[in-house]
């Protein structure tokens, strides 16, 4: 698989070379999903496109994404959860796997999930690992702008937007929120890579085996898109112990990353940031569910939380394991992270 990724991540940096037209035919949705039936879920799943403003990205104004809206009526009030598949997955395998929509059901909120298009990146990846105008940066502009889109639309709870992914998901959501922190109230990063050390696709594929070999706080301030304005992210980190894909290193990494976006303040004049000792617990011990929690606190609010979880590799944790990148083992990765966002509001 990581060939496979080398290989198309010099696709997705190559120039595109220019093909003869061909006729015109009529619009169709640019994805190839199951039908509503088969949304995992009792409510309705909708594929549809969002127009965005035009960009120097390949994504050409447009964005595909799928909505599910809860069994129970209206949206009107609700939370709404965004979903950003990894690597050579589409949005409903995503919701397969994760399982998110049942418990969208249960506990009452609305599931976005963007999806990436091959003709933008080869292997459908989120291209976290080019933060700049014209790739990483225009995606996430583009999913707020969704979101944004979305939660007008259907008067969903603006204090009450969250994100999460997993892999070049994981790497989206967490520049998605550095770059528009004023729209969402918490982020889950599911075995992704520490942000800011990669700038091409080969650099990305490095982090992922290492990690980075800098100061992982000193990567992610470049990618704030105003750090005054910053009021800090309440971030969860999940990774798998035997991810051979993703180094687990990347999983601190990325909670030192948010620990210090959350409490960068320094001590007087010029003094240097003080950040809090996490508080670590081993969960469900001795079982296939069993991982490490580390938290890190603001007074009794949990800010940071970073889960190392021991008998899963790369893939979504306590997911549907007959779709490649779940894991049967682990704690169940859907729940943790709503248990975790349901205790953050974003003052609208």
């Amino acid at each position: 698989m990581a060939r496979l990724q080398r290989q198309a991540f010099k696709l997705a940096s190559a120039p595109h070379v220019k093909r003869p037209k061909k006729k015109a035919v009529k619009a169709r949705t640019p994805l190839a999903l199951p039908p509503v039936a088969v949304s995992t879920g009792a409510g309705l799943w909708q594929n549809l496109i969002h127009k965005v403003a035009p960009s120097r990205t390949e994504l050409l104004g447009r964005l595909a994404y799928s909505l599910y809206r809860p069994v129970g009526g209206s949206m009107q009030g609700l939370p709404l959860v965004v979903m950003l598949h990894g690597c050579q997955q589409t949005a409903h395998e995503m919701a397969m796997g994760s399982r998110m929509n049942r418990l969208a059901d249960g506990k009452g909120f609305a599931v976005l999930y963007p999806q990436q298009t091959k003709r933008v990146q080869a292997l459908r990846c989120w291209r976290w690992f080019q933060p700049d105008a014209a790739h990483g940066f225009a995606e996430a502009d583009a999913i707020a702008d969704l979101v944004r889109t979305v939660v007008k639309r259907y008067k969903l709870d603006a204090g009450r937007i969250y994100v999460a992914g997993l892999s070049a998901g994981a790497g989206m959501a967490g520049l998605v929120v550095l770059r528009h922190p004023q729209l969402f109230a918490a982020v889950a990063m599911h075995s992704g890579a520490v942000l800011g050390e990669a700038h091409t696709p080969g650099g990305g594929m490095r982090v992922m085996r290492r990690g980075t070999l800098q100061d992982p706080a000193s990567l992610v301030d470049p990618l704030i898109d105003n750090r005054n304005g910053f009021a800090g992210m309440p971030a969860l980190i999940l990774h798998g112990l035997r991810d051979h894909l993703v180094a687990p290193r990347n999983a601190r990494q990325l909670a030192q990353q948010f620990v210090h976006v959350n409490w960068a303040v320094p001590i007087g004049n010029g003094g240097l940031p003080v950040y809090p000792l996490g508080k670590a617990v081993v969960m469900a011990a001795g079982t296939h569910r069993e991982y490490q929690r580390e938290d890190f606190l603001m007074g009794r609010k949990v800010m940071v939380r970073l889960c190392l979880i021991k008998a899963i590799g790369h893939g979504w944790s306590g997911g549907d394991d007959k779709l490649k990148f779940n894991a049967r083992e682990g704690p169940k990765a859907s729940l943790l992270i709503w248990q975790f966002f349901v205790n953050h509001r974003r003052a609208p």
